[in-house]
């Protein structure tokens, strides 16, 4: 068992991992955990004021963007993991001060509707009309004192015709007009796309990007904050500049896609016995990096 001072490369909860047995460590590396970085913190500092914020009547929203799996839905649902429904004991109603959803896969009001309903566990008749949909989300909103909405993968709001994207922006700003809640828009580079075209919904949702990552020293600290909760017994030094660099290559500076291959190296490094990440498995491990998977698939 591994005694206080073992193990100064590790904070406390991967020093009480490192010791137990190689299934445990890897269920725990695979598993992850919440990687509070600069702009991360900023954009929940930013929802955080958007929450509070008094109901007026135009209420600011924001529009995030950033390339597909750079930590966007990560940053929403640890928002929503901070402010969760809670009950009122005196009214015995839920209180739900964030709502979450996936927008539809094209721009379906009816379908908007839904994944709202259901998010909030509202009952609803499946021959319900959008409009009968839309009367009861703004009455669970009053009940339950909602003061954001967040719509994840909003992009998908282009993929219909231009008539059904205009009938969707509408749809977007009646809800926040007549219900006063602010909403959080996220999605890939297209969601521009899918607001700049009206010019009201592009004035009111202030945009905020995640863009992908640089080689440089916040890239360094991200990789020594990860090597610290990474439960090997060996220090590794992610953040040496040879090993930033690979690593950085290899991951083209994705947030996620640099995760998931820190993660199959410590998880390497467990089954090789060598339990530290080298830059010689950094540079071998059969990893295929993002913008050669459809031509891997291919082959």
């Amino acid at each position: 068992m591994a005694i206080d001072n073992a193990y100064p490369h590790l904070n406390d909860a991967a020093r009480d991992l490192v010791d137990r047995s190689d299934n445990e460590r890897i269920f725990a590396i695979r598993e992850g955990s919440w990687m509070g970085y600069k702009e991360a913190k900023r954009i929940l500092a930013r929802m955080d004021e958007l929450l509070t914020y008094p109901r007026i009547t135009r209420m600011p929203n924001m529009l995030l963007v950033a390339p597909s799996f750079n930590g966007k839905t990560s940053i929403l649902q640890r928002f929503v993991s901070l402010h969760p429904p809670e009950m009122d004991p005196e009214d015995e109603v839920t209180i739900c001060p964030v709502v979450m959803i996936e927008g539809p896969p094209k721009p379906d009001i009816s379908d908007f509707y839904t994944r709202i309903l259901d998010v909030l566990m509202v009952p609803y008749k499946p021959t319900s009309s959008a409009p009968e949909k839309y009367s009861q989300i703004k009455r669970s909103f009053r009940q339950m004192d909602v003061h954001m909405l967040i719509i994840d993968e909003i992009h998908h709001l282009i993929s219909g015709s231009l008539n059904r994207q205009q009938e969707f922006r509408n749809a977007l700003k009646s809800l926040g007009n007549e219900t006063g809640v602010c909403m959080v828009a996220a999605g890939i580079e297209d969601a521009y796309n899918a607001f700049n075209t009206d010019s009201q919904m592009s004035s009111r949702f202030t945009p905020e990007d995640l863009p992908l990552w640089r080689a440089n020293n916040e890239f360094g600290s991200l990789l020594a904050t990860h090597e610290m909760r990474t439960p090997l017994k060996l220090p590794s030094n992610l953040k040496d500049p040879a090993m930033m660099l690979a690593i950085h290559t290899r991951s083209e500076g994705t947030l996620g896609d640099m995760c998931d291959l820190i993660k199959e190296l410590a998880v390497d490094a467990i089954r090789s016995d060598t339990e530290r990440i080298t830059l010689d498995r950094i540079n071998t491990l059969q990893w295929v990096p993002p913008s050669r998977r459809k031509q891997y698939k291919r082959q």
